[in-house]
């Protein structure tokens, strides 16, 4: 019998979220050269998509299983609908696994791998985990549970047999396979860090003063510090509104939020509330205008909250580097984004979280637009010669295809 892949998932095509654009990246890629199935969820935007059951695109073969849609930025909605969704998914793999597939399973949402592992086990079928957050530590930096807390516990001890009977764990960052290794033993070997690409071809640098986004917004005469992304529970954007309090009076600086998630509401109210000026948020925009999104700023900021290294490593970042702009890392110093940063030279790094210092940072870098091209050529060339798909196509293909034909 031909030996197949699984990548499970609870997103794919045509969710446009980072992990569905990501996994389907990494489907099609695969599929070049081998018979490549999809296990998802049914679409985000569940009303003005239609989707089969069960479909082929690229080469990939799609199924979906249906789940509860809730309202996933409420947490005990969340919670139903990630349970809904593993379980659908854990039978629909006891039917569909053969012995000889092999299986990657994203960590996304948390009781999915678990599930996989648990169906893989049952059909005798190999299991790679691909971690895009670590469990329950997300769960601890974001003080949705403590260290002790009895869910915490099991949870990591359901993590460590996880990974005790992975085949491989494809980690992100160096951070986070420095993370693991420390906190599970025995997993040394099999941890391979495969970081994530810019779209380069999709995403190019352009000229600001050209940007159809800024002008939209009547603001393409000013200084722009832009967040964009999911605007989630990891993501410090607090910090980012205490310094728009702090430059409220620098009429030629305005912070742009483009994305949604779980802050986003508290985001929108406090802006009203206080009556900011110089802050302006808006959705995301479709994935045809990435490179206008990327492209509408001056400085990027991606803004962690403390002590997340090892834990999630930001994809967004890869995309800013292909449009050339600089980053301002709010990170752990040793986080893969405070690496990445320093390492091109194409940014700053702040890891005090404090604001004054995220303020001074912005006001030294309008004095300095030379060096802010500088940055931008640096980052652009380090996604051309590093962080492009197809050089990190093949190192999937390497890890998990090259074990098929063992």
């Amino acid at each position: 019998m031909k030996k197949r892949f699984w990548l499970i998932s609870e997103f794919y095509f045509p969710d446009e979220n980072s992990t569905g654009h990501l996994l389907t990246q990494i489907a099609e890629g695969l599929a070049q050269t081998e018979e490549v199935h999809i296990l998802c969820g049914r679409c985000v935007d569940r009303k003005s998509v239609t989707e089969k059951a069960v479909s082929i695109r690229n080469n990939v073969f799609i199924e979906r299983v249906n789940s509860s849609g809730f309202n996933k930025d409420i947490l005990l909605l969340r919670l139903i609908n990630i349970i809904s969704l593993s379980i659908r998914i854990f039978f629909r793999l006891l039917l569909n696994l053969h012995r000889d597939d092999n299986v990657l399973v994203v960590t996304n949402p948390p009781a999915l791998p678990f599930m996989a592992a648990l169906a893989c086990w049952m059909k005798h079928t190999v299991y790679s985990v691909l971690m895009f957050d670590l469990y329950p530590d997300v769960l601890v930096a974001t003080k949705i549970l403590s260290e002790k807390n009895p869910f915490t516990i099991i949870l990591r001890w359901m993590t460590n047999i996880l990974f005790r009977y992975s085949q491989h764990i494809i980690v992100l960052g160096r951070d986070m396979s420095h993370r693991l290794s420390k906190k599970y033993s025995g997993t040394r070997d099999r941890i391979i860090v495969i970081p994530n690409w810019g779209d380069i071809d999709i995403i190019t640098p352009q000229n600001i003063d050209q940007n159809t986004i800024l002008k939209e917004l009547s603001i393409n005469d000013k200084f722009i510090v832009q967040y964009v992304g999911n605007i989630g529970r990891t993501h410090n954007v607090e910090l980012l509104l205490e310094c728009a309090e702090l430059l409220k009076d620098k009429t030629d600086i305005c912070f742009l939020f483009i994305g949604d998630g779980a802050k986003k509401k508290w985001l929108t109210e406090s802006v009203k509330k206080r009556n900011f000026s110089n802050v302006i948020i808006r959705t995301y925009y479709s994935r045809e205008r990435q490179s206008d999104v990327h492209n509408a700023c001056d400085i990027a900021v991606v803004s962690f909250i403390p002590a997340m290294a090892g834990i999630s490593v930001p994809s967004r970042i890869y995309n800013i580097m292909a449009a050339g702009k600089p980053i301002l890392a709010i990170a752990d110093p040793e986080s893969e984004l405070t690496t990445v940063v320093q390492e091109e030279n194409i940014g700053w790094v702040v890891t005090s979280y404090q604001a004054q210092d995220v303020v001074d940072v912005i006001l030294s870098a309008m004095k300095n637009r030379t060096a802010l091209l500088e940055m931008g050529k640096r980052a652009r060339r380090a996604t051309e010669e590093k962080y492009y798909f197809k050089r990190i196509i093949a190192l999937y293909r390497n890890v998990l295809l090259n074990t098929m034909k063992d």
